[in-house]
């Protein structure tokens, strides 16, 4: 066994995969751990090229403990069809999560929003602006599709 240790000890591939930074999984975040499915989700609007039905831009809402996308095409990023979105695409599939993470945009910030969560007993959170690892799950997405 001692040789073992020694041929291990002196291997350079060996003590560089030892030091090497081990790189998480994308599900892996400590604050989503207290969590079960369907309860946290990150939302935030897309802009795409206009489609023939008039829809230019994409509610994007991502499950935060588990990744799953879901989507809703718009024709204008609005309050109303936010509310629209979240009613077709996370609470008739998936139930009433308890918390919901966006940036400050003003289809986002308002008070039709507020009023809305706080009848279905969401806690609404506001990211920090212009920093992208507080809305890690849906910009990481973004960006993939």
């Amino acid at each position: 066994m001692d040789n073992i240790s020694q041929v291990i000890h002196n291997c350079e591939t060996c003590a560089a995969i030892k030091q090497a930074k081990r790189v998480k999984p994308l599900w892996y975040g400590g604050r989503w751990l207290k969590y079960r499915y369907g309860e946290a989700w990150q939302i935030d609007y897309i802009t795409l090229p206009q489609t023939r039905q008039g829809k230019r831009y994409v509610l994007t809402m991502v499950e935060a403990t588990t990744g799953w996308l879901e989507t809703y095409p718009v024709p204008h990023a609005t309050a109303r069809n936010t509310i629209l979105g979240l009613e077709k695409q996370v609470l008739w599939r998936h139930g009433t999560p308890e918390r919901i993470e966006s940036d400050n945009g003003t289809h986002f910030k308002n008070g039709l929003i507020n009023t809305w969560a706080r009848e279905h007993g969401i806690e609404w959170i506001y990211h920090i602006p212009y920093h992208a690892p507080a809305a890690e799950k849906v910009e990481r997405l973004q960006w993939v599709t």
